[in-house]
């Protein structure tokens, strides 16, 4: 692993995108788009799946790591985190969203947009507060 020498200059990791950085939020949406069953997550902390369309970590939760923020981003649905939790990186990705609207108007049945707003606002001010 390597790692980054200007570990107080990251504060949080913030991600937005597709399956490829989902760390689980769309095992809390209506969508055709899943991963939380065998055999994803077969090679995560414990073997079980959480959500991200691989068999184990994601390369937000190695970039995380590498900047000395967290070892794994939490998804931002995932009722087992807080904002406290999210101060330090949350990822709003979800399976199925990208360039073209079409995709998530036939695969994702939910906006997340207006939600993941207000958390990334209160995120925010988490973070200026903390590092002030």
């Amino acid at each position: 692993m390597v790692s980054c020498k200007t570990r107080n200059h990251v504060p949080a990791v913030i991600v937005f995108g597709d399956s490829s950085v989902d760390s689980g939020n769309n095992n809390k949406i209506a969508t055709l788009l899943k991963s939380n069953f065998k055999p994803y997550g077969r090679d995560f902390e414990g073997g079980r799946p959480t959500g991200r369309f691989c068999n184990g970590r994601i390369p937000p939760d190695f970039i995380a790591e590498a900047f000395g923020v967290k070892k794994n981003i939490p998804a931002y649905l995932d009722p087992a985190y807080t904002i406290d939790d999210f101060v330090t990186g949350v990822c709003f990705a979800s399976a199925g969203t990208g360039y073209d609207n079409a995709t998530s108007d036939v695969l994702v049945k939910c906006d997340t947009t207006v939600e993941g707003d207000r958390v990334l606002q209160r995120v925010s001010r988490k973070i200026e507060s903390s590092c002030w």
